[in-house]
């Protein structure tokens, strides 16, 4: 395996865009990512083979890695994969740590896992308190001390935890009962909840996350649209496109090819 760093700004704090966990090599065996302007950390479940710009790396269970933006990504799968993600944006300037491309975490998979989910869950309602806690996370990858920071708001306890499990589970078929029962709270309590929160049912909080995650998907990666609809937990084709039209006025693939050519204009 080759040894690599890069050198990263961490003076100050990421920004969060997209974080979860997704599944891959259930149809496709080689899948091609470009985010432009995004950072991309990966805990890995898994073996398998990562390119970057065609320099090789070999996955394994347990192992993280960190690729840079504007990076061509392969990754090519032995089966069907699962990884937990976080897609970030670092600060142009600052003070520049190595931080390495691929590491074993060893007995810190665990717990570094376990707050990357946390960051996924609070994403949607507390971006500032997810960025922070992906850059304690990053913080740790370099072996650098950090402190907590307390945010200045929380969600109920309940709610907290439906969120979690919404986020870290989108892939997969969602039921408000059962989410509910996680949450140790009734069904119509959890709604109610939702409701004052967001300003939406709890199916709606779950249609609207699948929908920006797949956005997301969708400019920021070459995965087939099949593929996106089935890592969003929307793998009726017909209802994904009905779905993402309702929400942008353009098919999947229309959505995709405007966003491209305005991004290669500059606009």
């Amino acid at each position: 395996m080759e040894t690599a760093v890069w050198q990263m700004p961490l003076k100050n704090p990421p920004q969060l865009v997209q974080a979860g966990r997704a599944v891959h090599g259930r149809r496709l065996k080689e899948e091609v990512f470009h985010l432009p302007e995004l950072w991309c950390l990966h805990l890995y479940n898994y073996h398998g083979q990562l390119s970057i710009d065609g320099r090789e790396f070999e996955l394994q269970p347990g192992w993280v890695s960190v690729t840079p933006p504007n990076a061509r990504i392969v990754y090519r799968f032995k089966g069907e994969s699962w990884h937990a993600f976080a897609h970030f944006r670092l600060p142009s300037r600052g003070d520049l740590v190595p931080i390495p491309v691929l590491q074993n975490l060893g007995d810190k998979y665990g717990r570094l896992a376990k707050a990357l989910d946390e960051a996924a869950g609070w994403l949607p309602s507390m971006p500032c308190r997810a960025s922070v806690r992906l850059w304690e996370i990053l913080w740790q990858l370099v072996n650098h001390p950090f402190s907590e920071t307390t945010p200045r708001r929380q969600l109920h306890p309940a709610l907290s935890r439906a969120v979690r499990e919404v986020e870290v589970h989108l892939a997969e078929p969602l039921s408000i009962p059962a989410i509910a029962r996680q949450a140790d709270i009734s069904h119509n309590h959890l709604t109610r909840l939702f409701k004052a929160e967001f300003g939406l049912t709890a199916e709606g909080y779950i249609r609207q996350r699948r929908t920006e995650r797949a956005l997301h998907l969708l400019v920021h990666t070459t995965m087939a649209i099949k593929s996106i609809a089935a890592e969003v937990g929307l793998p009726d084709l017909h209802f994904f496109n009905k779905t993402i039209r309702a929400a942008t006025g353009h098919s999947p693939r229309s959505y995709r090819e405007n966003y491209t050519t305005v991004h290669a204009a500059g606009g």
